[in-house]
């Protein structure tokens, strides 16, 4: 064989390694992976699972951490979220993709319960359960944490919920025993824990770098801003 096909050989050889590897690494999964930006930035896996507000070109990538029950996420969900979707969601700078991590069984259930839906109108139904935490139309009532919600209870929360967004009772409960949709939520909660350091909610990962706890808009504009001047 002569040189120049040894080395065209070789080429060859080489490209299909590397698609290979590729593949298996990916495969499953459909995923994309956004490297780390900045110090200590990790590098985090966007999944077909995923639920995304924005858009996939945005310069910026916010990984959220939530858990139902958790009154910090719908404090974000509330305060935070709309001024975030105004100033950089909705003009393309950042893209938000949402993560399940239940805190407790009843965060589970709703969980499982929100992934009846598709898309947007699964996010519009997890914001609707934030904005819905407690008050006269609470699915969560006067729970605090220190007890249990019983399986009875949660399913009235949800029935509730499930008719301000449109579905019927019987649906949002097969929803919240669905293995499927359990297993999703779980598989979340998992790799969140094993993966990315998440402890506790809300926990965001901002282009790989990670923030525990609730954060207001002027401290998330201050973690944002210098990424998109890199860019």
């Amino acid at each position: 064989m002569k040189r120049n096909q040894i080395i065209i050989v070789l080429g060859v050889a080489i490209v299909i390694a590397v698609g290979i590897i590729a593949y298996f690494s990916t495969r499953g999964t459909g995923g994309s992976l956004l490297a780390g930006v900045g110090g200590g930035g990790m590098e985090v896996e966007i999944k077909p699972t995923d639920l995304v507000h924005g858009s996939a070109n945005a310069p910026v990538t916010i990984v959220e951490y939530a858990s139902m029950t958790c009154p910090h996420c719908a404090a974000f969900a509330t305060g935070t979220l709309p001024e975030l979707k105004k100033e950089y969601i909705d003009t393309g700078k950042v893209r938000l993709v949402f993560r399940e991590y239940p805190l407790d069984g009843a965060a589970r259930l709703a969980s499982a319960a929100a992934r009846c839906f598709e898309g947007e109108a699964a996010l519009n139904f997890i914001d609707l359960l934030f904005r819905n935490q407690t008050g006269p139309q609470g699915w969560i009532q006067d729970f605090d944490g220190d007890k249990q919600m019983s399986q009875q209870d949660i399913e009235e929360g949800m029935a509730r919920m499930g008719r301000m967004a449109g579905m019927g009772r019987e649906q949002i409960i097969a929803c919240t025993r669905d293995p499927a949709k359990l297993a999703l939520v779980d598989a979340n909660w998992n790799e969140g824990q094993t993966r990315y350091n998440v402890a506790s909610t809300p926990t965001f990962l901002i282009n790989g770098n990670l923030h525990r706890g609730e954060i207001s808009f002027a401290s998330m504009k201050a973690e944002i801003d210098p990424l998109l001047a890199d860019k």
